[in-house]
């Protein structure tokens, strides 16, 4: 049995480069342990292991207690990415690792704008983050909706102009013509927070159609239900390369 149990992140987890993150563990077997280191690798469970934080204050020691240190996701993407925690002591050392490889990604990119837009039923602006690239080529570009109602569906929008028009609920800060992505569907389940969904920038809808190109700006926002009406994200605006 482990005498330490990293809780998260403990795989599968796609984090963002420059968001806050808490690393957490469980302590299994009590040792009175003096302090705790914190790494972390972006090469998988063999390392080479990089230092978060040494030396923690040991906090309870009391079996079962739950600890955790904030930790800035660093500007180094991979799929292979693991974080280690070791209890320092007296005696023996103890020391667990994630059980499986998470991710990091870069932030990639975008402007929001629009921002907040009308506060939805939860008593929350809903909230739209652009993830993955911005190099058209790539085609590897998500949006992610949060903090939405629980289990409403959303239309991912996308324009080359921007407005501000109030709308049922809410704002569409889209202009000109606008398109409406129909193949996937943001899903806000029990948490209010879809997820990011893939968008295709070689086969945007039509309108406008076409793909997006290098130089081109495009505008994004996220159409939703919410309670007896409807309500909008706020928008961010992306330069392609």
């Amino acid at each position: 049995m482990a005498h330490i149990d990293v809780l998260a992140p403990n795989g599968g987890e796609v984090l963002t480069v420059g968001d806050p993150v808490s690393i957490e563990w469980t302590i299994a077997i009590a040792h009175g342990q003096l302090d705790w280191d914190v790494w972390y690798s972006t090469t998988g469970p063999a390392g080479p292991w990089i230092q978060i934080a040494m030396d923690l204050p040991p906090g309870s020691t009391a079996a079962g207690s739950v600890h955790n240190h904030m930790w800035t996701v660093p500007n180094a993407p991979s799929t292979m990415v693991r974080v280690r925690v070791r209890m320092d002591n007296t005696g023996a050392d103890y020391e667990d690792i994630s059980d499986a490889n998470f991710t990091i990604q870069s932030s990639c990119c975008g402007t929001a704008y629009c921002d907040p837009n009308s506060l939805n039923s939860t008593g929350l602006p809903g909230l739209l983050e652009a993830q993955g690239s911005n190099l058209a080529t790539d085609n590897n570009f998500t949006l992610h909706a949060l903090q939405m109602p629980s289990n409403q569906f959303g239309y991912p929008l996308i324009s080359s102009s921007q407005a501000a028009v109030p709308v049922a609920g809410g704002t569409l800060c889209l202009g000109g013509q606008i398109g409406r992505f129909t193949s996937n569907l943001f899903n806000s389940g029990s948490s209010g927070d879809s997820g990011p969904i893939s968008l295709d920038l070689a086969n945007l809808p039509s309108p406008p159609g076409g793909a997006v190109m290098a130089g081109e700006t495009w505008n994004f926002q996220v159409w939703y239900r919410d309670s007896g009406t409807s309500n909008f994200t706020n928008g961010v605006s992306v330069v392609f390369q």
